[in-house]
């Protein structure tokens, strides 16, 4: 038997959680997982103290459900009881135990005591999720109407559970586990019981909730983030989204969809949740003094480009602005960046209505697919209707069709509508615009990242090492690069490193000449920018997809010298030619020519390194994206705010 703890934050409640395995079950395994967070100095002390157990300290918050697939591929050939941090053995679980050694049997838990009376032991035990279940334990009904049809939670003790057990003291079975796989990782934290269970079920396992004479566990829901009402109420908003999730938005049409819009419901007209609500609104909008209130909307978290949108909402609300994310489709990793200020929901697009303060003004930022924007417009229609001035400012950061209009004639009109256009770069600008009116005002929002330690100089002697970081597909132009270093025809002075992975990456792979493949080596996805770049000489950026390619800039933070196809933003973000090389037109000769260049001035090398860190600093932090959003809010209301940067 292992014991696997995700901790978060709480070293105290942790420490008590060990002391509770070691009385009761003193012969079993501990693995723990720390999430990165404010209390991961406090943890580490303790796992100083506790060389018996085996630890991993995460550099990111992977989220809960991460953490724990994590954990069980730690000890492959062991059941593993599940238990939260917060949670404390008061007994040695011997029933619970015992029939998870019975035949079938893939999750057991124990009835768990709750400190504060709240729930019954059994109410570790649901039953089978649905939108009107799921809306009226958020209606807070479900106690009282226990047993009945209405009520997720079971009148009594209920052995053979038929929907799913919570996992505050979870006992997995390891051949239920190699049979179903590990959770769904779509969830960030909760929803892995009320999906991975139910499967279970289906594929003729069971699920069973063992009532000892004695109590076995005391858990206090929530305890990780008790002292954090922030911590608090993120909690709260990614149980739902969790409830979303488990019950489906499949093309925004799903279970969940209709559990979302109940919910919002909810929120506004019941009277228990109605006060508090308005409360909090007012509250932020004093917090605000003038700022804007901004809405953030994205399809999810999960993508480069999708977390530039959590770097947006957390710099706008460290500047004071009430700010809201919407997700549209999904979560993501990045949900663990966010700020704890910023409020985060999941709902689908034809559900306009989020909580905003109750300040005068109030934007919506977000993309130009069409969810994004039938959100955005009907947002901006419902609250000037009541009076708040609201504006819709999309991102064009789309890749601009060379050969016709970039967006379908709805799409165009709609963005046609905006209160202002904000494009990446002002030739970025120039490429959407060139077979479609697109309407303005247009305002130049770049992308930004935060700055990364410059490396140390790399030799002037030896081979060149070109490193290109990319989606493996046949258009990211892989074999054009490959193509121009052979046609150099100067073999020993180059190694091409290939970083990523993608659809096309063995047929990429076979298309590199027999005579070159010990000098074209292929790594999958690193850990990160760092890793992807900590070995390179030359950051190659050969594709024509990306308007504005992160890496380059991640090069460029480093002192890493970026050669780069002139597409999109490209020019623009190497200061044309004087922070980086431009290499246009995009082909293997001007492609062969701009890496002659560089092999014949090593020098330079250095040269490019400084420039364009200089301007990767001065131009494309996380900081400078602020800047730049709030001149656009200023622009757009007609009217400058407090903090708001002057104009450039």
């Amino acid at each position: 038997m292992a014991v696997l703890i995700v901790s978060y934050r709480r070293a105290d409640l942790l420490e008590r959680a060990l002391a509770s395995v070691d009385k009761w079950i003193p012969d079993a395994r501990v693995h723990i997982w720390d999430n990165a967070s404010s209390g991961t100095p406090a943890v580490r002390e303790l796992a100083e103290s506790r060389p018996d157990v085996t630890w991993t300290f995460s550099d990111t918050n992977l989220g809960y459900i991460a953490a724990m697939n994590r954990l069980m591929a730690q000890v492959p050939d062991h059941d593993a009881l599940q238990l939260n941090p917060d949670a404390e053995l008061l007994g040695p679980l011997t029933r619970a135990r015992a029939v998870l050694a019975e035949p079938g049997v893939a999750a057991v838990s124990p009835t768990v005591i709750d400190p504060d009376g709240r729930d019954e032991p059994w109410d570790v035990a649901h039953r089978e999720q649905g939108v009107v279940r799921n809306l009226v334990n958020a209606a807070g009904y479900a106690k009282r109407l226990r047993g009945r049809v209405l009520s997720n939670l079971y009148e009594g003790p209920h052995e053979r559970v038929d929907g799913y057990l919570t996992g505050c003291c979870l006992f997995i079975s390891r051949d239920a586990w190699n049979a179903l796989g590990p959770f769904d990782e779509s969830f960030f934290v909760y929803g892995e019981d009320a999906t991975w269970q139910p499967d279970a079920r289906k594929a003729g396992w069971s699920l069973r909730l063992v009532d000892d004479p004695e109590p076995q566990v005391r858990h206090a829901s929530g305890g990780t983030v008790s002292d954090d009402p922030l911590a608090s109420v993120r909690g709260d908003d990614l149980l739902r989204a969790a409830q979303v999730i488990a019950l489906g938005l499949e093309h925004q049409v799903g279970r969940g969809t209709l559990f979302s819009a109940g919910a919002t419901v909810l929120e506004r007209f019941q009277r228990s949740k109605r006060g508090p609500r308005q409360a909090r609104l007012a509250a932020l909008a004093q917090q605000a003094a003038g700022r804007p209130a901004v809405v953030v909307l994205t399809h999810g978290l999960r993508t480069a480009a999708e977390r530039q949108r959590a770097v947006l909402a957390n710099q706008l609300v460290a500047r004071g602005h009430p700010v809201t994310l919407v997700c549209l489709d999904h979560l993501g990793p990045s949900v663990a960046e966010l700020d704890p200020r910023v409020r985060m929901l999941l709902q689908p697009w034809w559900q306009p209505v989020v909580d905003v303060a109750d300040t005068d003004e109030a934007l919506v930022v977000g993309g130009t697919t069409a969810p994004e924007i039938g959100f955005a417009t009907t947002w901006r229609t419902l609250g000037r209707a009541v009076g708040q001035r609201r504006y819709w400012l999309p991102l064009a950061q789309d890749p601009a069709d060379p050969d016709g209009p970039t967006y379908p004639d709805l799409t165009a009109r709609a963005l046609r509508t905006a209160d202002a256009l904000l494009v990446p770069s002002s030739q970025h600008h120039v490429d959407l615009t060139r077979h479609q009116w697109l309407g303005g005002p247009v305002l130049v929002a770049p992308l930004g990242i935060s700055p990364a330690d410059p490396r140390p100089a790399r030799p002037t002697s030896g081979r060149v090492r070109f490193t290109v970081v990319t989606r493996l597909e046949e258009r990211g132009n892989t074999t054009l690069l490959i193509r121009a270093l052979d046609a150099l025809a100067r073999p020993d002075e180059w190694s091409l490193d290939v970083v990523g992975d993608g659809p096309d990456r063995a047929v990429l792979e076979a298309q590199v000449p027999a005579y070159l493949r010990g000098q074209v080596r292929w790594h999958t996805d690193p850990t990160g920018p760092g890793e992807a770049l900590a070995d390179a000489d030359v950051l190659c950026v050969p594709g024509v997809d990306d308007p504005f390619p992160l890496v380059a800039l991640e090069a460029m933070t480093r002192g890493v010298p970026v050669v780069a196809s002139a597409t999109g933003s490209v020019p623009e973000v190497l200061d044309h030619g004087a922070a980086g090389v431009v290499v246009a037109p995009v082909s293997v000769p001007a492609w062969t020519e701009a890496l002659r260049g560089v092999l014949d001035d090593r020098d330079r090398l250095a040269l490019l390194a400084a420039a364009g860190r200089t301007r990767a600093l001065e131009h494309y932090t996380e900081a400078a994206v602020a800047d730049a959003h709030q001149r656009a809010f200023v622009r757009v209301l007609g009217h400058p705010f407090p903090g708001a940067p002057a104009a450039s």
